[in-house]
């Protein structure tokens, strides 16, 4: 009975606590501003979270495409990686001969 009751007691004040801890998140959350939040966070978390959520976007997209939709979009996006490819050579090509002059 005794173990029980330290068992009860203990859920009580680890309850209180969680309900403090949300009271007190809760204030943070609703006078901080996006500098006061991000500074709460390293970089990494927050591009983390980018990283997922265009993940997760991206699925669902793909979800909705039909086989020949999907196969159009990778051919697009291969022809811009190459067309990106080339730009860059040929801005590389073009300050290389300006220094060189």
């Amino acid at each position: 009975m005794t173990d029980q009751n330290t068992q009860n007691t203990d859920e009580k004040v680890s309850q209180e606590r969680e309900d403090a801890v949300v009271a007190l998140a809760n204030e943070f959350l609703g006078r901080a501003t996006l500098a006061e939040a991000l500074s709460q966070v390293s970089l990494n978390a927050v591009l983390q979270l980018v990283q997922n959520q265009a993940l997760a976007q991206g699925r669902e997209q793909v979800k909705d495409m039909t086989d020949e939709q999907v196969s159009e979009l990778l051919t697009a996006v291969e022809k811009s990686k190459t067309e990106n490819a080339a730009n860059e050579a040929v801005e590389q090509v073009s300050e290389e001969t300006a220094a060189a002059s």
